[in-house]
């Protein structure tokens, strides 16, 4: 992928927000010495992107949960990530119900699936967005859509691939930015071009279990 020119992102945020300010905020970047504290409390790096993200655009609000410092320390919205020292083992489905639980029993496993995985924006209903910080999948995002199909997956380009956090973000910005200034009745026909696989964002990337049943 190209070189993201990170101010420019901002700004386009920004615009965004200034022409629809229902959406609700944004916060500021984070400075250098709060992303090295939010590192140290974590135990990890962050990916790159995410970290030019964090340090050039915003902390979070609107399309992506809030990074920020509680008197819990440093974490997101509901603070949920999975063990971020350990690494994302990648895709996964829901176990057979006739299947024997696992050693730890399926709590455990439960754990074991979005292990490395943190939840940087809440999708409703359970569902969450959760960036890799570790393993062969760092940078990448993945849905977490197992309240709605008990599936892990990943969240891909138009070629196929797992989208990294900077390709994620940019095409949901595009596909925003198509939308600014649009009727109710032109949001819903693209919204139904949407759902029938039509310029669809990567943030809508359905589950392949989803696929499989229809």
């Amino acid at each position: 992928m190209t070189a993201v020119d990170w101010p420019a992102v901002r700004a386009r945020l920004l615009a965004l927000l200034e022409r629809d300010p229902e959406q609700g905020a944004t916060a500021p970047p984070l400075t250098e010495q709060q992303v090295a504290e939010a590192e140290a409390w974590l135990g990890v790096p962050f990916p790159s992107d995410y970290r030019c993200y964090l340090r050039q655009v915003s902390a979070g609000g609107w399309f992506l949960d809030e990074l920020r410092r509680t008197g819990h320390g440093w974490g997101w919205g509901g603070d949920q990530r999975g063990d971020l020292a350990r690494p994302f083992p990648g895709p996964s489905n829901e176990p057979d119900p006739g299947a024997a639980p696992p050693p730890g029993g399926w709590t455990a496993r439960e754990r074991d699936r979005v292990a490395g995985l943190a939840f940087i924006a809440d999708r409703g209903c359970g569902t969450a967005v959760g960036l890799a910080f570790t393993g062969p999948w760092r940078g990448t995002v993945w849905k977490d859509s197992r309240p709605a199909c008990g599936e892990v997956h990943p969240l891909l380009t138009e070629d196929g691939r797992e989208a990294t956090f900077a390709e994620w973000l940019l095409d949901w910005l595009a596909h925003t930015e198509e939308l600014a200034g649009a009727t109710r009745e032109q949001r819903g026909q693209v919204a139904y071009c949407w759902h029938m696989g039509v310029e669809t964002p990567i943030d809508w990337c359905p589950p392949p279990g989803l696929l499989r049943r229809g």
